[in-house]
């Protein structure tokens, strides 16, 4: 059975890089700036929907919109 990506309550670092594509590096940068905001439960971090959703959003609404090129034709 293949496991599909959808949010649930909780993500570990490991499902969280996974579900949004990005490496551990980037996830650090990511809490170090604040965007994201782990808690730490027993020795692992864990993030919550809430705050995963929250990210997803803000980054669809600062998305820059991408520039659409149109090939000319040749004359």
């Amino acid at each position: 059975m293949k496991e599909q990506n959808t949010l649930k309550d909780s993500y570990t670092t490991k499902e969280l890089m996974s579900l949004l594509n990005i490496s551990d590096v980037t996830l650090y940068k990511l809490v170090k700036a604040g965007q994201l905001n782990p808690i730490l439960m027993g020795s692992k971090y864990v993030f919550f929907k809430e705050d995963v959703e929250r990210f997803i959003r803000e980054k669809q609404t600062n998305r820059t919109p991408r520039k659409t090129y149109v090939k000319k034709a040749a004359t």
